[in-house]
């Protein structure tokens, strides 16, 4: 009896970060979007067009946990997801429209999203270590994949095209 009350505390908690990291999904996909037109350079609107799109499959995706855990995700705000969300708006607000700078500046607010899903899925596999759901832990695991891949191309983005360019134009 103990045992249940404490696995459905754990489930509970689960449910609660859960919540939290579909409401990230969620604000990424129209934050990735928005941010694509921002961009100056093509690479960078191709990669967060991809990145609003892979956050609609990540939202699916937790969907469908959500229904294997008999649970209805609900309308909120995460606190973390506002705050990183604010950061990149006046990240690009601050810097002057069609300039690598500023897609330096998208870059960097767009990974600092990602850090966060990166670290909220870890945390959540680690939690399914405990609770019955594999189905669930294998979804997660494709999130986290496609979360550390995007995060990989952005920063070859950066490296290679971004930042030599913002480089340039503070010469």
């Amino acid at each position: 009896m103990v045992d249940h009350l404490r696995r459905q505390g754990l489930r509970n908690f689960f449910i609660q970060c859960l919540q939290d990291l579909y409401i990230a999904e969620k604000k990424l996909v129209n934050c990735a979007a928005a941010l694509s037109i921002a961009a100056y350079k093509e690479e960078l609107q191709r990669a967060l067009i991809l990145q609003s799109e892979e956050a609609g499959v990540h939202v699916q995706r937790l969907d469908t946990i959500f229904e294997m855990m008999n649970e209805q995700p609900v309308k909120g705000k995460c606190n973390i997801i506002e705050i990183l969300s604010d950061k990149a708006a006046s990240v690009v607000k601050t810097v002057e429209t069609g300039t690598a700078l500023r897609d330096a500046a998208i870059i960097y607010a767009v990974q600092l999203i990602a850090h966060y899903k990166i670290a909220s899925y870890g945390s959540l596999i680690s939690l399914l270590a405990e609770l019955d759901y594999p189905k669930a832990k294998s979804l997660l695991k494709d999130c986290l994949t496609d979360e550390r891949e995007a995060d990989s191309y952005l920063t070859q983005i950066a490296v290679n095209f971004i930042n030599p360019a913002a480089q340039r134009e503070s010469e």
